[in-house]
């Protein structure tokens, strides 16, 4: 579980949001239609086995599956061009 607040909606179906969660939650697999864009705020988070730290950037491909785990308490930015695809 987690917290999210949203920070823009975009023309289209996207969005723009802040995500907070816990050390040790792990997301479902999903896909990303459009693609996504994370920026760690703090905190560490592995996804697909790239741990990525407070300040790093993420640029996910349309299309790619992945999944998200918390090694830490983490903070970060995710901008969403649409909907991700639950698995």
């Amino acid at each position: 579980a987690g917290t999210f607040r949203i920070l823009r909606v975009h023309e289209g179906g996207g969005v723009t949001i802040e995500v907070s969660i816990p050390a040790g939650v792990i997301g479902n697999p999903h896909r990303h239609p459009e693609g996504e864009e994370l920026l760690m705020l703090s905190g560490e988070v592995e996804i697909d086995g790239l741990i990525l730290r407070t300040g790093d950037y993420l640029h996910t491909p349309p299309g790619a599956v992945h999944r998200a785990r918390a090694i830490t308490d983490a903070r970060f930015v995710l901008v969403l061009p649409a909907v991700p695809e639950y698995l």
